[in-house]
């Protein structure tokens, strides 16, 4: 089932091209500092670390999604070109601090001060950060790889909204953001990690074999669940995330929403 509007779906889409590009022109650089990494002893962790960004890639990226944004959604001119008169360097030196610790207030305000749609800089902010993120997870992973994770991400904070039955038949919790993923036991919460008998309850999709949600009794968490190995069609997590937003209907119906446990100490 795909509940989310078509339109909206293709410039997902759209996105997901942009962030495949971004992606592999990152390839080479070297975001995190071996130093730094060694010395994290708390989570999540690329808000302790100084990743190493070229902010006029950044603007690029950013300039090239309010482009694309531009095209598809034309009632937004006028807040495109107020976000772009004031994109300054010194204003990007603060949003990308501020995007990777999700500090959606920050960017309202900046907003409100600018008179701009309050959702767009944010959004722009957050997508076009995204690729750094993947790059920066992707050079920690093995420093990550033996955390005790619960709560959220390790890497950059995400709550652990979704998972999936990778190829071995493990579950898998994938970030959406950061792409950083870690399997988990079936019958363990994501959020707070309880394991006691009777607390975690699977709800089957009907008609749907390939995708489940996980929810907590203990902490009222969920988490989706997609078997990738029966999908025909093989997608991003991004889009597998936003292509599942019926779970997150389902999961909400039945009581339940974001965990008080979706914090990484």
């Amino acid at each position: 089932m795909n509940v989310i509007n078509k339109d909206y779906q293709q410039l997902q889409e759209q996105i997901q091209l942009l962030s495949d590009k971004w992606n592999q022109q990152l390839q080479e650089d070297k975001l995190t500092d071996s130093e730094q990494v060694a010395a994290i002893t708390k989570y999540p962790a690329l808000s302790q670390l100084q990743l190493s960004v070229d902010l006029e890639q950044y603007h690029r990226f950013i300039e090239e999604l309010l482009l694309l944004l531009g095209e598809t959604q034309p009632s937004l001119e006028s807040d495109i070109k107020a976000l772009k008169k004031n994109m300054t360097t010194e204003v990007l030196g603060q949003w990308f601090p501020e995007a990777i610790t999700v500090n959606q207030a920050f960017f309202e305000t900046f907003a409100e001060n600018h008179q701009i749609a309050s959702w767009l800089p944010y959004f722009v902010a957050e997508h076009a950060i995204r690729p750094y993120l993947q790059k920066a997870a992707s050079e920690i992973k093995e420093e990550l790889r033996d955390v005790d994770v619960s709560g959220g991400c390790p890497a950059c904070g995400e709550a652990p909204r979704l998972a999936i039955i990778n190829k071995k038949g493990k579950k898998e919790v994938t970030c959406p953001r950061c792409l950083h993923a870690w399997e988990v036991k079936k019958i363990k919460c994501a959020h707070c990690g309880s394991e006691e008998p009777g607390k975690l309850e699977i709800i089957k999709v009907e008609k749907d074999d390939s995708a489940e949600v996980h929810v907590c009794h203990e902490c009222n968490g969920y988490t989706k669940v997609i078997d990738v190995r029966k999908k025909i069609k093989k997608e991003s997590i991004a889009l597998i995330d936003i292509k599942s937003i019926h779970l997150d209907f389902i999961a909400q119906e039945n009581g339940y929403g974001v965990s008080e446990h979706s914090d990484v100490n």
